[in-house]
């Protein structure tokens, strides 16, 4: 074998490896976009909860959080931004996760078989963060002494979610809310927030949260 062969051989295993490593990139790239796609769906009008009693001024404001992924997700937050402050929700009390968006597609008329990811995403103390595996639901909710520390008027809404890559690490990505979803949230957690602070009643707009099994 002369050098020319040798020179050729390697070239070509070179190129091989490149282009190896190109559609490793490509497939992971088309892959995480979808499934970015999916968590963008995360938070709809629909799953906004608002409660308030007047009799005793407790009251509660809370978001589900669908993955409609096929992959294990991690919340790492959900926050409520005002011009100066900004309110961070935690997980429910219980941290209970339901098949709400499993359910729904069950229920409809055709359901394509589903190839779930196994993430090498771990569980993590952070209480302010929470697994979801793949078609779940959880509950966040804003700490009632939060609600009414001030007069709240919310500009945007933030998500920020992390999940396992092809390649074995995380990716973490932050997203806004829909501004469907960032409308109603503005028409209710503000006024929600006035309500508690200047003993008023509430004006609800929009749909109240039924807890699943309900």
């Amino acid at each position: 074998m002369n050098y020319q062969s040798i020179t050729e051989n390697v070239v070509a295993a070179v190129l091989a490896a490149i282009l190896l490593g190109v559609m490793a990139w490509l497939l992971s790239w088309i892959r995480n976009l979808l499934l970015e796609r999916k968590l963008k769906e995360a938070i709809t009008p629909s799953g906004i909860g608002v409660s308030f009693d007047e009799r005793t001024r407790q009251a509660s404001f809370t978001l589900q959080i669908h993955n409609y992924a096929t992959a294990t997700i991690r919340v790492r937050a959900i926050v409520l931004i005002a011009d100066k402050f900004h309110v961070e929700l935690r997980p429910a009390q219980g941290r209970l996760i339901y098949q709400t968006p499993l359910s729904n597609e069950i229920v409809r008329q055709t359901f394509k078989r589903k190839h779930l990811s196994r993430g090498s995403i771990e569980p993590d103390n952070n209480p302010n963060s929470m697994l979801l595996p793949p078609k779940t639901m959880g509950i966040w909710e804003a700490w009632p002494n939060d609600i009414a520390s001030r007069e709240w008027i919310i500009k945007d809404v933030y998500m920020v979610f992390e999940y396992a890559t092809l390649f074995g690490n995380s990716a973490l990505v932050r997203m806004r809310v829909s501004d469907a979803t960032l409308r109603l949230i503005k028409e209710n957690f503000g006024p929600l927030s006035r309500a508690l602070r200047n003993k008023q009643p509430l004006q609800f707009h929009g749909p109240k949260l039924v807890t699943p099994g309900e």
